[in-house]
């Protein structure tokens, strides 16, 4: 990442994140009253995850900025990869198919563009789905402060195999020598 103009941009992005699901770990504990700032990073979060997500583009009714529109992009292989690392958690939950996953992911867009409040056609999210939602908004935060940390400085190690970490779902690849 050499422009520091987009650095910015993707720390930005990162603590909002973190700010929204810190917002709805605690709407998930019962407190419905949240402040103005966490409705806002609630709802540029929503509008973001809209952008960011493939699936939730193609039905999003409102176009998308130029500014946004960077930063998604930016960050969309880390959301997926971010998707892929909570595999077991989702699949705890319920989502056992693209299916049910992308219809829990568009009523939570939803549901972060309007805290609070349901509207037509999606449901107020449960304690457990804003708790879900809130680890893929931690992840999602933690993964882009990983992904600009590097800054565009050349890497210590020189293959991706000396990066290679086990992920924390259920497959290992297989590493040839």
């Amino acid at each position: 990442m050499e422009d520091l103009g987009l650095v910015a941009e993707l720390f930005r992005t990162s603590s909002t994140l973190a700010r929204a699901a810190a917002s709805l770990e605690k709407l998930a504990s019962g407190k419905d009253e949240i402040e103005p700032t966490e409705k806002e990073a609630l709802s540029w979060s929503g509008e973001f995850l809209l952008a960011v997500d493939w699936s939730a583009q193609q039905q999003a009714k409102k176009p998308v900025g130029g500014g946004l529109a960077l930063q998604a992009t930016s960050v969309r292989p880390t959301f997926y990869s971010c998707l892929f690392r909570m595999a077991p958690q989702l699949r705890e939950a319920g989502m056992h198919d693209e299916k049910e996953l992308t219809s829990f992911l568009n009523n939570f867009y939803r549901n972060l563009l309007s805290p609070g409040t349901p509207g037509k056609g999606y449901k107020k999210l449960t304690s457990d789905q804003s708790k879900l939602g809130a680890s893929l908004l931690h992840e999602m935060a933690e993964s882009i402060l990983v992904q600009i940390n590097n800054n565009g400085l050349p890497r210590p190690t020189a293959t991706l195999k000396d990066e290679w970490k086990p992920t924390a779902n259920d497959l290992t690849p297989i590493l040839i020598r």
